[in-house]
């Protein structure tokens, strides 16, 4: 590899994909979107710019690339996702799956429900459906509805769709919806040499992202990090990108992490759980070590964003980022999970409460990153779960978002946790909460008196998402749900 002044000069990025079956080879500006390179390097505008923030799912497109031994297809938005990113992978859009002379059978279906009326949302609920058939055999309605979750209709067309969505599940098998020159195209997506990528070129043209990295090995992270000493990691990208997009923020040099084995693995030992920072929701949501053994976790990144982002953004992001609502936050804190931070010299443990400073600062130092999140295993005599209140359940940002851990010796509690998200300027466990609860039999706990000492550790602040009393409110109703469960199971 060679590079020169990469801080000073503006780079494109050589990279080789499939765009709808066909294999090309561009040089992209280094950043740019999907979104943005469809429209303005290869006027395709089947795929729509709406929100450009990665809420309403007009953008979405799919991606296809081997993951453990099969090639997987992910509906994605383009509008967060760097076209550099592409390299190696196919790239399906809405232009690539059928003609008005001869439509995909989703297209056919979604027509003969009427589920259009403008058409702009359209293409997006097609490539929806083609990533969700593409990978499920007949689809139950919540899958169909999971799948869907991240595409607004703004002509309100939702019951066609979902007919139309209930027809092709009962009708149609992967084999039919995927098509032969996709099916051609994954075979050479298997036999793809990455290192058939990508440098640099210059050009004149000056952009938000000067430079876009892609490092191989730890070491070659470190050595990037070293020469541009300013430089943004990058991973989802799903914060990142909506920053570049709405507040034209600019990042000279972005080190996206992605790449990396070490950042990729989820294993479990002796210890816990251990998820690199590079997985994302939803290779952790259809971990089968997640649903067995931390089945609380499983039933939470269902309610992260949409599937659309949880295709795209990691648990590692969510805590670098460290937004006081993040929606793993509480429960993370509740399950006493700890974090692995390196550096190019040292990796170091730190408990992920010590890891939240103030409002979005956190204990990273420059030039570290997180490595792995641990969680230790979960005990069989507790009780842990989570309440997430929001104005959508699952494609929004929490007002309030709590979770609780109570641990038992037969009917004495020998530990308890409540964490809060959206209540003080970062997430925070309930000092108050530990100790009225400790060494109790549950029924001797004053619930009044719980909820008005937890309620005084707070003072939470008025937004758009809801009033100081409002979320006063809601700690109050999230304990109260808390306690009314456990003397269910107590009965």
């Amino acid at each position: 590899m060679k590079e020169q002044n990469l801080q000073t000069e503006t780079h494109l990025n050589q990279i080789t994909f499939f765009l709808n079956g066909k294999q090309i080879t561009e040089y992209v500006p280094a950043g740019i979107s999907t979104l943005d390179w469809l429209h303005t390097k290869k006027q395709m505008f089947g795929t729509k710019c709406s929100c450009n923030e990665g809420d309403c799912g007009a953008c979405t497109v799919v991606i296809a690339y081997p993951f453990e031994g099969i090639i997987t297809y992910r509906a994605i938005n383009s509008c967060l996702y760097p076209a550099a990113k592409l390299h190696g992978k196919h790239l399906i859009t809405i232009e690539g799956l059928g003609t008005p002379e001869n439509l995909h059978p989703i297209q056919q279906t979604l027509l003969k429900y009427h589920s259009l009326q403008c058409g702009y949302c359209t293409p997006g609920f097609v490539m929806s459906l083609f990533a969700l058939l593409a990978m499920n055999s007949h689809p139950d309605q919540e899958t169909i509805l999971a799948a869907l979750e991240g595409n607004l209709c703004r002509c309100g067309t939702y019951n066609s769709i979902l007919k139309a969505a209930q027809e092709l599940s009962a009708k149609f098998s992967p084999s039919e919806i995927v098509p032969e020159w996709c099916r051609n195209t994954e075979q050479d997506l298997y036999s793809f040499n990455e290192t058939d990528t990508m440098f640099f070129t210059k050009t004149d043209i000056p952009q938000q992202v000067n430079c876009y990295l892609f490092p191989k090995t730890m070491k070659h992270l470190f050595d990037f990090y070293a020469e541009h000493p300013d430089a943004n990691f990058i991973a989802g990208g799903t914060d990142i990108m909506v920053q570049k997009n709405i507040d034209h923020k600019v990042f000279p040099v972005l080190i996206d992490i992605t790449n990396l084995p070490e950042l990729n693995r989820l294993y479990l030992r002796q210890d816990g759980l251990h998820i690199g920072s590079a997985v994302t929701y939803q290779q952790l949501y259809e971990s089968g070590i997640v649903k067995t053994d931390y089945p609380v976790l499983h039933k939470l990144l269902a309610q992260i964003a949409s599937q659309q982002i949880r295709n795209l953004g990691t648990l590692g992001g969510n805590i670098a980022n460290a937004s006081p609502v993040g929606d793993t936050l509480p429960l993370l804190l509740v399950l006493d999970a700890s974090l692995w931070l390196q550096s190019d010299l040292e990796i170091r443990q730190i408990p992920l409460n010590d890891f939240f400073v103030s409002y979005r600062k956190t204990a990273l130092n420059k030039g570290e990153i997180i490595k792995e999140i641990i969680i230790p295993p979960v005990k069989s005599n507790s009780y842990i779960k989570f309440t997430k209140t929001s104005k959508s359940k699952s494609v929004d940002i929490s007002s309030v978002i709590t979770a609780v851990k109570i641990e038992y010796n037969e009917d004495i509690i020998i530990n308890a946790a409540l964490a809060l998200g959206g209540v003080s300027a970062l997430p925070m466990l309930s000092q108050k909460f530990t100790e009225l609860l400790t060494g109790k039999k549950l029924s001797t706990i004053n619930i009044d008196s719980v909820i008005s000492e937890v309620e005084k550790e707070f003072e939470p602040l008025t937004d758009i998402r809801g009033t100081a009393l409002y979320r006063k409110k809601l700690i109050q109703n999230h304990i109260l749900l808390y306690f009314q469960e456990l003397q269910k199971e107590e009965k």
